[in-house]
């Protein structure tokens, strides 16, 4: 992702999840680049643990290209709920994705925020959202 698309991305998320941001990455081919990490989350996780978590994420990014059982357009974004952070996985093709988490008190309007994190991630970064629905087009 080009530096001033990742700035851009950034402002963006600081600026929809305020202090509930906790970390955000970006991942292609064989190479992963820490976006934001919060202090405190940045110390849960040193580089080999980052290495073992963005290989999780090409892997689960790659089995979703596999044909669905079912016809509802692209899945643009996962979202699973923990204990201590809710993590979004935004993919942006076979071998590109963004994982954002955010503090599990922000919550309330996912829809809104996984929408507007699909526009900024659409329109702000040199990849595309393959398939993009129209009401992202809109």
């Amino acid at each position: 992702m080009p530096e001033e698309s990742a700035v851009r991305l950034v402002n963006f998320l600081e600026e929809q999840a305020g202090e509930y941001l906790r970390g955000a990455i970006h991942y292609s081919g064989d190479e992963y680049v820490s976006l934001y990490m919060r202090d405190d989350v940045d110390a849960l996780y040193p580089p080999e643990k980052m290495e073992e978590l963005t290989e999780y994420y090409r892997r689960e990014n790659q089995s979703r290209t596999v044909e669905e059982p079912f016809d509802l357009g692209t899945n643009h974004c996962t979202v699973n709920f923990y204990d201590d952070a809710i993590l979004f996985h935004f993919t942006q093709g076979d071998e590109l994705g963004t994982v954002i988490t955010l503090e599990p008190e922000a919550g309330r309007d996912i829809v809104t925020f996984i929408t507007d994190c699909l526009e900024q991630l659409h329109y702000n970064s040199p990849q595309e959202i393959p398939r993009a629905p129209n009401w992202l087009k809109g």
